[in-house]
C-alpha cells in the first residue's frame, strides 16, 4: 500500500481529503522515499506535485514530532513561474494547517510547518523576516536562487537544504535560464554538507532523458519505468556498469483517436453550385469535440464549413 510508507496522520489527512493515490503518486513515493533523484512526467491534474510535497511534508512532520524540527529551510522548490509559485504557496497553506489541526486533536503537539515565498516582488520587511527565522519550505524562482546564493546571511539559509523539487522543468531545460538554475544547483551542492535530493516535475518532457541529464548535472540517470527499454551512454559510469541513482517515472499517456474520412457521394464539382447533398455528414460531428476541416475549393468552402 503506497500510503504505509507516511506516518499515520499523514495517511489519514490523505484519504479523507484527497482520496486513493493516483498512478504518478503510487509509482513516484517510493523513488522519493528511497532518497534517489527522480524526474515525474505526469499529465496535468495527475498530482505529481502533492506527490513531490507529501513526501517532504511526512519527513518535517516526523521531525516535528520528535521535537528535532529547527527554524531551517529543509525543502527547496523553484518554478520559473512568480504566479506559479504563489499557488503553491497557498495550496500548501491549506493542507499543513489541516494536518496540523489532526495532530492536534489527537493530542499531537508540534510547532506550526512555514512555508514562504521569496521572488523579486517579495516585501524587504519579509525579506529580513525570513533571515530571522527560516521557513521549512522555500519557494522561489530560478533568479532569485541565484541571489540568494550569493549573500552571505542567505547563503547559511540554504545550508540545511535537504529536498530541491524544480516545477516546470521542461520550460527550463533548453534555454538561458535553466543554464543559469543548472549553475546554481551545482553551487547549492557545494554549499550543503549532503548534497540535497533533486526531483523534476513537468506534463510535457521530450526527449525525457535529456531533461533527467539537466536536472541531475553532474550526477547520473538510471531509467525506472518498464515502458522505457534504454539506457542513454551518458547515464552510465566510465568506472562502472551499475545503474546510477536518479529515476525516471513517466506516466505519460496517449489520447485515443477516432478518425473517420467522408466525402459526399456526388461529384464534388457540385459543391461550389449548392447541388450537393449532405445525408451522410449531418449531425454526425460531436459538438464536444474539436473538429477541423480542409478544403483545398475556396469558393465551396462556406458550403462545405454550413453543412459540417
Amino acid at each position: 500500500m503506497p500510503l504505509s510508507y507516511f506516518h499515520p496522520l499523514i495517511s489519514e489527512w490523505f484519504q479523507s481529503h484527497v482520496g486513493e493515490p493516483t498512478d504518478v503518486q503510487q509509482q513516484a513515493w517510493p523513488a522519493i522515499q528511497s532518497g534517489t533523484d527522480a524526474l515525474i512526467a505526469a499529465p496535468t491534474g495527475s498530482g505529481k506535485t502533492l506527490a513531490a510535497f507529501l513526501s517532504c511534508i511526512d519527513g518535517l512532520f516526523r521531525q516535528a514530532l520528535a521535537r528535532e524540527l529547527a527554524d531551517h529551510t529543509y525543502v527547496l522548490y523553484v518554478s520559473p513561474l512568480k504566479a506559479l509559485s504563489n499557488d503553491i504557496q497557498k495550496n500548501l497553506q491549506k493542507p499543513l494547517a489541516e494536518i496540523g489541526q489532526m495532530a492536534l486533536q489527537a493530542g499531537l503537539l508540534m510547532p506550526d510547518l512555514r512555508v514562504l515565498v521569496r521572488t523579486g516582488d517579495t516585501p524587504m520587511a519579509d525579506r529580513q523576516q525570513m533571515l530571522k527565522r527560516p521557513p521549512h519550505i522555500l519557494v522561489t524562482t530560478p533568479e532569485s536562487l541565484f541571489i540568494l546564493l550569493t549573500a552571505e546571511k542567505s547563503r547559511r539559509l540554504l545550508q540545511t537544504i535537504r529536498t530541491v523539487i524544480v516545477d516546470e522543468i521542461h520550460a527550463l531545460a533548453p534555454n538561458k535560464r535553466g543554464a543559469h538554475l543548472a549553475l546554481s544547483l551545482e553551487r547549492l551542492d557545494a554549499l550543503t554538507p549532503v548534497k540535497p535530493q533533486r526531483i523534476g516535475l513537468s506534463a510535457t518532457q521530450r526527449p525525457i532523458d535529456l531533461v533527467a541529464e539537466f536536472l541531475v548535472g553532474n550526477r547520473h540517470v538510471a531509467i525506472d519505468n518498464p515502458q522505457l527499454s534504454f539506457v542513454p551512454d551518458s547515464a552510465l559510469s566510465p568506472q562502472s556498469t551499475e545503474l546510477p541513482p536518479c529515476t525516471i517515472i513517466d506516466v505519460g499517456f496517449r489520447r485515443e483517436l477516432d478518425l473517420a474520412v467522408e466525402v459526399p457521394k456526388d461529384e464534388l464539382s457540385a459543391i461550389a453550385t449548392n447541388a450537393i447533398a449532405w445525408p451522410s455528414w449531418s449531425g454526425s460531428i460531436d459538438p464536444h469535440w474539436c473538429s477541423s476541416t480542409r478544403v483545398d475549393w475556396r469558393s465551396g468552402f462556406p458550403t462545405i464549413w454550413k453543412n459540417v
